[in-house]
Formats: structure tokens, C-alpha cells, sequence
């Protein structure tokens, strides 16, 4: 599943990734080369746009409109409209920068690189607040 955020949601970016989805940030450029972009590369739009939205299912696109700045409301319609998987994977996550598949270091346990910009992640402080979010995503997606 590949997707195409605009520029109204950056905040979603870093966590689609980490979720292993290939996800695209259209910063600058007008709606119509949006749209043309996600019909060259087959992806859904996620939107806060309503008008881009409507522009995007009249060219026959998948579309999903985002109601709340949230991220973890955000991330629950993601979920629900086009059926992510808000679990993360150690083996399918993508780099957060540049949205290349990150690979496991073997002889590092929880740490991998990038091959794109060669970067390093691995779990540490931060991921109690990821984990945070991520288990509120799953638990409102169950209606808990």
C-alpha cells in the first residue's frame, strides 16, 4: 500500500513509516500535480483537504479525508478507512527521513540502518511514548 500525505500532515509521516508503509510528504505543488503523482504511482491520498479530496475521487482515486489534528485520532481513521496495521514490525518499517525499508542490524538487537541516507535507529527513551501511542490507536480501533 503506498500513500501521499499533503502538506497539511506531516505530523503522520513519521508514524505511517515506522508502520512500514510507503508513504510520500507533498510539501509544495498545486492539487492537480498531486493528484497526477498518485495516479503514476498508484497511492491513496491523505488528506485534510476536503476540496483536493473531492478533486481526488472524481479522478478515480482512493481518498482519505483526516477530521482531527490528532495523531492518534488520525492515525484510527487511517486505520479504519483503508485498513492499516497499526502494529509495528521490526522486520517492515521504513525510514522515518527518507522512506527507504530500514534494515535489522544482526548484531545489534533492536537497531537498524537505513540504506538510503545511512542513518541508525534503534528503541530507546522515545519508543515509551511510540509505544503510548501506538497502544491508544489499537485500543480505540477495538472501541475500548
Amino acid at each position: 500500500m503506498k500513500l501521499l500525505l499533503d502538506s497539511m500532515l506531516g505530523n503522520l509521516l513519521t508514524w505511517l513509516r515506522l508502520l512500514g508503509y510507503d508513504t510520500e510528504y507533498w510539501k509544495n505543488g498545486d492539487d492537480e500535480a498531486l493528484i497526477q503523482k498518485a495516479i503514476r504511482e498508484h497511492r491513496i491520498i491523505i488528506t485534510r483537504d476536503t476540496q483536493l479530496h473531492v478533486k481526488a475521487v472524481q479522478a478515480g482515486l482512493r481518498s482519505v479525508i483526516i477530521e482531527s489534528p490528532d495523531t492518534v485520532s488520525a492515525l484510527v481513521q487511517v486505520a479504519e478507512k483503508i485498513g492499516i496495521d497499526v502494529t509495528f514490525n521490526p522486520l517492515n518499517t521504513r525510514c522515518p527521513d527518507c522512506n527507504t525499508p530500514l534494515s535489522l542490524i544482526e548484531q545489534a538487537p533492536n537497531r537498524w540502518l537505513c540504506g538510503g541516507c545511512g542513518k541508525e535507529y534503534w528503541i530507546g527513551r522515545h519508543w515509551r511514548n511510540i509505544g503510548k501511542v501506538l497502544e491508544e490507536v489499537s485500543r480505540r480501533l477495538k472501541g475500548e
